[in-house]
């Protein structure tokens, strides 16, 4: 560089001031993926705050043709048109399995390394740090014992004080140390945190790991929900996982069309859900999540979440069969489309039967539920001709276009057109079409 760095700027990874070292396990893995067979690769390098994820990847993938993307969880959009594309996160939650399966879905193999702390490379680490940050101030190397530190990022932080002093210079405006700078500020409780959305996204990625910043940011949200209108996605994803904060915003970000089909609705309906003080009510918002985390394309999320949904009306089915076994066929029929998107085709069947199996009870007991058996038949008979089933096909959508008939000579606005798909889907099997 063309001007000396501030001590600050020393621990910075861009700049690289202390050379690469170590991580040989980690670097042969990453060799590893890179060499695969796949054409298109993508893989997720995580860690907590400061572990070296950052200087692992660049030095990794200089001049190796792979794309980086550093805070992927922070993105908004992640554009996979290079063949071999590496992500660096400190999380490998629901952010990244909405983007790791729709990866799938253009070809992608994904799959994620974890970064952990190294305390067998530490001494060799502190001193070499020493000894360069030593070198880039002109002063003494210290002889100072490494430090227990939990991170390589700390470990550089207390070289840099073994060899200078703590560092006194504004923070940059991203990163470990702007968090660590933020998390100081607040100490002081007459201190307001900004609420910009840049100041909003670093007050929750210090609030993950410093306790006192958390409540700081727990407080703020609770009693301004409002900011959930200021704040990005990504800072939201980490609100949406504390029960106070999340409900307070939950409404505004529901209604917010910045977050169709991203992961945060699905996030924060699993906390209202574990929050949830009755059975029904957690019933209810599993199903709820299952259709949301579905719109975020998390298909395997959304298949635990009906299974979920499914065994919690199963309960209170047992317990008073008339009132709850209604919701449990309509349970059964959302799981059967669940594990339609996510290719279980015999599962899918297998959930549409019981839940035809029900409504047949059901309609027995309460002619009004007849609409209710019609599209469970129906259902069935779509999940028979899937798995080429034809005859078995036919008959459930026989069975289900007699019913449709029949409401639709009493109420002709509100099932003619159920009969006409019922029919056209009946016909097309019987000719062979599907």
């Amino acid at each position: 560089m063309d001007r000396t760095l501030s001590p600050v700027e020393l621990l910075d990874p861009r700049y690289e001031v202390v050379p690469f070292h170590g991580r040989v396990d980690e670097l042969a893995e990453l060799a590893r993926w890179r060499e695969g067979g796949e054409a298109r690769s993508v893989l997720l390098l995580h860690g907590p705050a400061g572990v070296g994820k950052t200087r692992l990847a660049r030095h990794f993938a200089a001049d190796s043709g792979v794309s980086v993307v550093d805070d992927a969880d922070l993105a908004t959009h992640l554009d996979l048109r290079e063949p071999r594309v590496l992500l660096i996160s400190r999380t490998a939650g629901w952010w990244w399995s909405a983007h790791r399966q729709r990866a799938a879905d253009l070809g992608y193999r994904a799959a994620d390394l974890a970064v952990t702390a190294r305390p067998d490379e530490h001494e060799t680490s502190f001193a070499t740090a020493c000894a360069h940050f030593a070198y880039a101030l002109g002063l003494p190397i210290p002889t100072t014992t490494p430090p227990d530190a939990p991170t390589l990022h700390d470990l550089h932080l207390a070289a840099l004080v073994a060899v200078h002093g703590s560092p006194v210079e504004p923070a940059p405006t991203r990163g470990r140390l702007a968090e660590d700078a933020l998390a100081v500020t607040l100490l002081d409780e007459r201190i307001t945190p900004d609420r910009t959305p840049e100041a909003l996204e670093l007050l929750l990625r210090a609030a993950e790991r410093l306790p006192h910043a958390r409540r700081r940011a727990e407080e703020l949200f609770t009693a301004h929900p409002e900011l959930a209108d200021t704040a990005t996605g990504a800072t939201l994803r980490i609100l949406a996982e504390w029960p106070a904060p999340a409900r307070a915003v939950a409404r505004r970000v529901f209604d917010d069309p910045r977050f169709h089909g991203d992961p945060l609705p699905a996030i924060l309906t699993r906390t209202l859900a574990r929050e949830a003080g009755t059975r029904l009510e957690q019933a209810e918002l599993h199903g709820l999540l299952a259709a949301r985390a579905a719109l975020a394309s998390l298909r395997e999320e959304a298949v635990e979440a009906a299974c979920q949904e499914v065994a919690l009306y199963r309960e209170a089915a047992a317990e008073d069969p008339a009132e709850h076994r209604p919701a449990l066929a309509d349970a059964l029929a959302d799981l059967s489309l669940r594990h339609i998107a996510a290719g279980r085709l015999e599962d899918a069947l297998t959930a549409a039967e019981e839940a035809a199996a029900l409504c047949r009870v059901v309609a027995a007991e309460d002619r009004d539920c007849a609409p209710q058996l019609a599209r469970a038949l129906d259902q069935l008979g779509r999940r028979r001709a899937a798995l080429g089933r034809r005859a078995e096909a036919l008959a459930a959508l026989d069975e289900a276009a007699d019913l449709y008939r029949d409401l639709a000579e009493a109420h002709p606005k509100l099932f003619r057109v159920d009969l006409a798909k019922v029919t056209d889907q009946r016909i097309g099997l019987a000719r062979g079409d599907q």
